[in-house]
């Protein structure tokens, strides 16, 4: 149950940081940041963030999230 609740707990931050970088895109007129799905080049974000003053964490923290949180979740699923 524990690592259920982890693995959702870090799902739930990924989709968090994946978001922030969406409505960032957005803001400064990324038409396509909603709409690319699984397709968004997150090298766009690390292109552009020096010149609105974003840090870069939110993209390597969005990596980081799922590849800890999907094993967990489903190792946590499967344990029952």
């Amino acid at each position: 149950m524990n690592l259920k609740v982890a693995g959702g707990v870090l799902l739930c931050a990924f989709v968090g940081f994946d978001a922030t970088i969406r409505f960032r895109l957005k803001s400064i007129g990324y038409k396509w940041a909603f709409l690319r799905g699984g397709a968004l080049d997150y090298r766009e974000y690390l292109k552009v963030r020096a010149l609105h003053g974003w840090s870069a964490w939110p993209v390597y923290l969005l990596w980081g999230t799922l590849i800890v949180g999907l094993p967990l979740f489903l190792i946590g699923l499967l344990s029952r």
